[in-house]
C-alpha cells in the first residue's frame, strides 16, 4: 500500500489512519445496499474519511463511529443528496461529526420553546446577532434535514411542522433586531397623532400553511399600521422606517444556496410593482371586494397567519382575511382554470410530468381545497384554517368531502408532498420537480427513496394513479 505519490507509508500516525479506513470501508460497504444511491455514497464516505483524519480528536470520535447505527446513518444519509452533501455535510462538517457521532440524539425534536433559547444564546455567543442567528439557522435545519432522512420524522407534516417552527423562531428574532437597530437610528415609529404604528409579519403560502418542505420558499408580507414619522432626531416617515425593516430582515438571513431559506414577498398589493412594506389602509384597499386584486390574489389570503410583531395588528388583519375570502362570494373557478391552463403551458415540459405543476399534482389539490374553503367558509367558519391537511379533514367531518374523496385527496397529498420532497433533497432547486425518465438510474434512485424498493413499476402506476383521481375530484367538485 502506497500514499498518492507512490511512496511505501511508514509513518506510524499514517499506518494508523489506514487501519481505521480500512475498518470502516469494510464495514460500510455492507451497509450500501440499504443507501438510496450507493455510488453516491461511497463517493460521499471517501470525503468524509479525508475530513475525518484531519480533525485532532479523530482517534476518539472513530470509536463512535464505527458502531453499526452510526454507519447506518451516515449510509443512509451520504447516499441520499448531492445537494445536501455539498451545502451543509462539506460546509458544516465540524456540525456533522458530534451529530453522526451521537445519533441517538437525533430522535429527539426540539419544541418551539427551546428553539428560542438555543437561538438566543446562538445570538449571544456571536460578536454580530446576524452572525450567531444563521449559525443557528444552518445548524438547525441541518439536524432537521438529518432526522427526516433518517426516518425520525415518519409522517410528512412532522417534517413541515419542525421546519416552520424554525423558520418562525428565526424570522421573529430577525424582526426584534433588525426594528431595535432602526429604532436606535430614527426613534420609534409613530402615527399622525402621535399613537405607536406597530407592525406585524404575516407568513402566506407555505409557511402560513405550516407545511414547508426541502427549499420551499417562506412567503412574507410585512404590514404597518398606518403613516406618520418617527420619533428620533433623524426622524423618517414610518413608511420608509417599516420599508427598511423588510430590506434589512430580507438581508440578514443568508442562503447557503439559492432556494434554501429564500423569502419572497412578491404576494404583496401590486407584487413587485408595490412597497415591499404595506400600510393597513393600502391592504384593506387593496384585498376588499370592490378593490383591485385578482381572485388568485384573496385566494392566497387563505393561508394568512400572522408570526411576528404585534399581536392585535396580527389579529385585526386575521378578521379583515375572512372577512375579504368568506363573504359568500363564491370561488372563481374560471380564473382559477385559466391560470391553471397558464401554468401547465408555462411552467411543464412537454412528455414531462412536473410534481407541482402538471394536471393533477399537488397545486390541483391546493387549489381545490382553497376553492371549497372559499364556497363553504362563510357559512362555516371551521374551515377557515390555514393549513390543507386540517382543512381537507374538517370539510370531510362537515360532509363537504365524501369519505372516498377525502381518502383519495389525501393519500395523493401525501403522495405528491414526498415527490417533491425526494426530488428537491437531491437536486436542491425549488423549481425542479421533474419526474426523470422513467428508465434512468435517477428515476430507479427516486423510487428508493419514497420506500418503493426495486419496485419502479408501482411507482410509475401510481404517476398515473394519483393525478387522475385529483383532476376527477377536482372538476366534480369545482365544476366550471
Amino acid at each position: 500500500v502506497t500514499n498518492e505519490k507512490g511512496e511505501k507509508i511508514v509513518s506510524p500516525e499514517k499506518q494508523r489512519e489506514l487501519r481505521a479506513a480500512a475498518v470502516l470501508i469494510k464495514h460500510f460497504t455492507h451497509l450500501l445496499p440499504q443507501s438510496p444511491n450507493p455510488e453516491s455514497a461511497m463517493l460521499h464516505f471517501r470525503e468524509f474519511l479525508l475530513q475525518l483524519f484531519e480533525r485532532p480528536n479523530w482517534v476518539d470520535e472513530f470509536a463512535h463511529i464505527e458502531r453499526p447505527e452510526v454507519l447506518n446513518a451516515l449510509a443512509k444519509l451520504l447516499g441520499v443528496s448531492n445537494f445536501l452533501w455539498d451545502d451543509f455535510l462539506r460546509m458544516q462538517y465540524s456540525n456533522l461529526f458530534p451529530i453522526v457521532s451521537d445519533v441517538d440524539k437525533l430522535e429527539k425534536a426540539f419544541n418551539r420553546n427551546e428553539l428560542e433559547k438555543e437561538a438566543q444564546k446562538s445570538i449571544a455567543k456571536a460578536a454580530k446577532w446576524r452572525d450567531g442567528l444563521n449559525a443557528f439557522k444552518d445548524r438547525e435545519m441541518f439536524r432537521i434535514d438529518m432526522r427526516h432522512i433518517l426516518g425520525y420524522t415518519a409522517e410528512f407534516g412532522t417534517f413541515s411542522e419542525e421546519l416552520t417552527d424554525l423558520v418562525e423562531v428565526i424570522l421573529t428574532e430577525a424582526f426584534t433586531h433588525c426594528k431595535q437597530e432602526l429604532v436606535k437610528r430614527h426613534g420609534q415609529p409613530k402615527l399622525d397623532k402621535g399613537q405607536p404604528a406597530e407592525a406585524v409579519l404575516l407568513a402566506l403560502g407555505k409557511c402560513g400553511g405550516r407545511e414547508l418542505g426541502f427549499a420551499s420558499d417562506i412567503e412574507l408580507m410585512l404590514v404597518y399600521a398606518g403613516q406618520g414619522k418617527t420619533g428620533g432626531l433623524k426622524s423618517i416617515a414610518t413608511s420608509n422606517f417599516y420599508e427598511e425593516l423588510i430590506q434589512s430582515l430580507t438581508q440578514a438571513i443568508q442562503a447557503r444556496q439559492e432556494g434554501v431559506f429564500h423569502i419572497d414577498l412578491q404576494l404583496r398589493p401590486y407584487g413587485k410593482a408595490g412597497s415591499q412594506a404595506v400600510s393597513l389602509d393600502s391592504f384593506k384597499k387593496y384585498y376588499a371586494p370592490d378593490g383591485p386584486a385578482w381572485p388568485y390574489e384573496r385566494q392566497a389570503l387563505v393561508k394568512l397567519r400572522p408570526i411576528a410583531g404585534n399581536d392585535k395588528l396580527g389579529e385585526l388583519l386575521s378578521n379583515l382575511r375572512n372577512d375579504y375570502v368568506y363573504n359568500g362570494t363564491l370561488f372563481d373557478v374560471t380564473s382559477m382554470r385559466a391560470m391553471r391552463e397558464k401554468q401547465v403551458r408555462h411552467l411543464t415540459a412537454a412528455g414531462t410530468f412536473n410534481a407541482k405543476f402538471s394536471p393533477g399534482a399537488l397545486v390541483d389539490i391546493e387549489y381545490l381545497v382553497q376553492g371549497m374553503q372559499i364556497n363553504n367558509g362563510f357559512k362555516d367558519p371551521s374551515l377557515r384554517l390555514t393549513n390543507i391537511r386540517e382543512a381537507m379533514a374538517a370539510m370531510n367531518q362537515a360532509g363537504y368531502f365524501s369519505t372516498e374523496d377525502y381518502d383519495r385527496l389525501r393519500k395523493a397529498h401525501t403522495f405528491m408532498r414526498w415527490l417533491i420532497d425526494s426530488l428537491r433533497v437531491v437536486r436542491g432547486n425549488a423549481k425542479d420537480v421533474n419526474i426523470p425518465p422513467y428508465d434512468s438510474d435517477e428515476f430507479a434512485y427516486l423510487a428508493r427513496r419514497l420506500q418503493y424498493g426495486s419496485n419502479v413499476e408501482r411507482l410509475v402506476q401510481d404517476l398515473t394513479r394519483y393525478p387522475q383521481d385529483v383532476l376527477e375530484i377536482n372538476q366534480r367538485l369545482l365544476p366550471a
